[in-house]
Parts: C-alpha cells; structure tokens; sequence
C-alpha cells in the first residue's frame, strides 16, 4: 500500500508539470517572435524559475570543502569562459561576414530556421522549460519539496 495517495505522489506532480509545460510550449510555438503574447509566454517561466531559485536556493546544505584547484591560475568557470568566448566571436565573425546568411549562418538565423516549424519550437521550448526546472532542482536542498 502506498503511503501517499496516488493524487499526492511525486510522479502525479511530474506528470502535472509536464502537461503545464507541453502546454505552454505549444503555446509558444503559435506565437509570432518579437509580439506582446510571445515575450508574455516568454516572461512567465522566466520570473517562476527567479523566484523559485529565491525561495528555494537558500535552503542548500553546506557544500563539501572544495578541493584545491590544479594550478594556482586554474579558474573553476574558465570552461565556461572559452565556451562563451568562441561562441561570441563566432557570432561576431558571420555576422559581420559579407555574403548571405545561409553562407554564414548566425545562431539567430539558425533557431529562426527551426522556429518556422511550430513542432520543432515547441519541443525547444519544453527543453528550455526543462533547463530552467533542472537549474532550480540542483540548487535546492535535499529537505526541500520536489
């Protein structure tokens, strides 16, 4: 015998978010880029997700010691820095390219590609929300809700 109702039982609750998120992804998907409804739609995950991490974040434990890095300049985001870096110069070099975009292609111009099928711009928005839903469950504690 379970010990939550079937209705209260954490998968209920995934299966829930799921559904809201599909949702507002299809919704998404039917709005035109750079319209009141699209940045609406937009907006919303956005300004859950923030107060999530405000409300929930706090309650992480203590991390764990953090262990010396290898050499002395070792940065731990500097990963992140190369990734950004290259991708902003790349950004930088095809737009600023002569030629057409389909001979140098923007990230821009790439997701507008895909954005013209209402399928595929819903799928990236689900995986989107999905980002957002990971980024506030890694950072809360153990103790707080799912």
């Amino acid at each position: 015998m379970p010990l939550l109702p079937a209705a209260a039982s954490p998968r209920a609750g995934q299966v829930g978010a799921l559904i809201a998120g599909g949702a507002l992804a299809a919704a998404a998907a039917a709005t035109t880029p750079f319209t009141w409804e699209a940045d609406a739609v937009t907006a919303f995950p956005l300004v859950v997700v923030a107060v999530l991490v405000v409300v929930m974040w706090p309650l992480r434990r203590p991390s764990l010691p953090r262990i010396a890095p290898a050499s002395p300049r070792a940065h731990p985001f500097a990963g992140w820095l190369a990734v950004l870096t290259a991708f902003i110069a790349w950004e930088l070099v095809n737009y600023l390219a002569r030629g057409s975009r389909a001979d140098h292609p923007t990230f821009s111009s790439m997701t507008d590609a895909v954005d013209r099928f209402r399928a595929l711009k819903a799928v990236l928005f689900l995986l989107w929300l999905l980002l957002g839903r990971e980024v506030v469950r890694r950072g809360r504690s153990v103790t707080a809700l799912p």
